[in-house]
């Protein structure tokens, strides 16, 4: 009988320490996620806000910054400069990253395109409250508009996830 009741509380120490063990890996992983997801979402802030920061300057055709721009320059270069992430020069290019996301399920950092789906000709970054920034035209400069059914992007992407 005291084998038996040995026996009986190591078994019970080791399933303790058992399910002890597991359920601090799960909430290890768990504030692993959750510090990811908040990095992203960091960094999508962070995209925003220079994007805002941009608005006012000049548009030039194939400028990349910091004082002019063209479309797919001004994304280019604040994904580099606050999201630190490297984007193609083109608006052609740059449809061809991220995953497709619906108008309705916008984030802050996502890439809103106009056109074709595989060629668009213009290229814009979400900031929020329904609010885009993007380098308009020589005449407008970067500009922060809502979106509109007047001017309404074709395809959205995210490339941040």
């Amino acid at each position: 009988m005291k084998y038996g009741r040995k026996y009986l509380i190591k078994l019970i120490a080791f399933i303790v320490l058992f399910f002890t063990g597991v359920t601090t890996a799960t909430a290890v992983n768990a504030t692993t996620d959750d510090v990811s997801a908040s990095t992203i979402t960091k960094s999508r802030n962070k995209i925003a806000k220079l994007a805002k920061k941009q608005v006012g300057k000049s548009y030039v055709f194939g400028a990349t910054g910091p004082s002019a721009f063209d479309c797919s320059g001004l994304v280019q270069y604040v994904y580099k400069k606050a999201g630190n992430t490297v984007l193609p020069r083109t608006t052609y290019s740059q449809v061809s990253l991220g995953r497709k996301v619906s108008m309705k399920k916008l984030k802050k950092g996502d890439l809103l395109f106009w056109g074709s789906t595989v060629a668009p000709y213009h290229v814009a970054i979400y900031v929020g409250d329904n609010q885009f920034v993007h380098a308009a035209t020589p005449d407008q400069g970067v500009r922060q508009q809502p979106l509109s059914t007047y001017f309404y992007p074709s395809a959205a992407k995210r490339v941040l996830e």
